[in-house]
């Protein structure tokens, strides 16, 4: 079975962030341990929906 890829906007709002750019800046800051994304080809980006799921989980446990 393949994970579902999410693009930016599906993330937004299954997340609740607000903007792609705090979006962007969560990907990249290593201590809030939010999913990297991943690259499909050579134009888009694509976050795994298991890995997000497993982050809003974590912060649900704390």
């Amino acid at each position: 079975m393949t994970d579902q890829l999410l693009t930016s906007k599906d993330v937004q709002d299954l997340t609740g962030i607000k903007s792609r750019a705090t979006l962007w800046r969560k990907s990249r800051n290593q201590s809030d341990r939010f999913p990297k994304p991943y690259k499909d080809g050579t134009h888009f980006t694509r976050w795994k929906l298991s890995e997000i799921q497993e982050w809003m989980d974590q912060l649900e446990s704390v």
